[in-house]
């Protein structure tokens, strides 16, 4: 599968593209853990506090968005899917200070 990364979120992983064929990831929810295993800086970006993905952070599976199907996060990957990860946005915009300072969004 090919997994995409724009704007921040390319800063982030350090590249625009990677190819995964660990046929072990097989939903969404693997992948994400996979990438955090190979990028472990990632994890502030994806992942809440409590494991949860940032509802923050725009990710499609074949153009589509895994948290409006009935299966969530857990929606199943195939060989030939295309996953898209966005920059975290805030506001309506992009967070660009996320990435200067990793505790900048949250609060006290």
């Amino acid at each position: 599968m090919q997994v995409r990364f724009y704007a921040n979120m390319r800063t982030i992983i350090g590249t625009s593209l990677l190819e995964i064929s660990d046929k072990d990831v097989n939903s969404f929810r693997k992948l994400v853990d996979c990438l955090i295993e190979l990028f472990p800086v990632a994890k502030i970006y994806l992942l809440e506090e409590n494991g949860d993905l940032r509802p923050d952070v725009p990710v499609y599976v074949d153009g589509r968005n895994p948290r409006l199907t009935a299966a969530g996060i857990d929606s199943p990957l195939k060989p030939d899917s295309i996953v898209s990860f966005f920059s975290p946005i805030s506001s309506g915009r992009m967070n660009v200070e996320v990435l200067r300072e990793p505790n900048s969004g949250k609060q006290e």
